[in-house]
């Protein structure tokens, strides 16, 4: 499912030192909890988002391909000549994209099949008011789809 389909809005929060952080999840669900916190300008008031993946470059690659927000790193046509090729990044599609106002934070050294490298908690319509962590979205989702009368609307 790509995110531009109507799809309740899940948002993960955290810290990241001694911030307190709200994001948007752009693929909940998507790679067992396994959740990276990538920061996108650099600037007072980063943009802040949450992707599931396996890796660092596979978080770039769902950052990439998201509909929503991919446009915030490809390279416009018109502006490849300011990329010289020898140093130009590339997605899995072939696309150039330009990683320099990217930050991605979380602890590389988590075990690829557990753990997440950026730990949350994620909130949002349907969820539990006190959230549910990311590793048991997808089973909490499919123990509310067998039957519909556990899910219980936040007050």
């Amino acid at each position: 499912m790509n995110d531009t389909q109507s799809t309740p809005v899940v948002r993960a929060k955290g810290r990241l030192g001694d911030h307190d952080i709200d994001a948007i999840v752009l693929n909940p669900g998507g790679w067992f909890g396994r959740t990276w916190l990538l920061e996108i300008g650099g600037s007072f008031t980063p943009l802040f988002l949450v992707v599931e993946a396996g890796s660092v470059e596979d978080a770039i690659e769902e950052l990439s391909d998201s509909e929503k927000y991919g446009h915030l790193i490809h390279v416009p046509d018109s502006d490849l000549a300011d990329y010289p090729e020898d140093s130009r990044h590339y997605d899995g599609s072939g696309r150039v994209i330009d990683l320099d106002w990217v930050g991605i934070h979380g602890d590389e050294g988590t075990s690829r099949t557990s753990g997440q490298p950026f730990r949350c908690t994620y909130y949002g319509d349907g969820l539990p008011a006190e959230g549910i962590s990311p590793p048991v979205y997808e089973d909490y989702l499919a123990w509310i789809e067998e039957d519909p009368r556990k899910h219980h609307k936040e007050g």
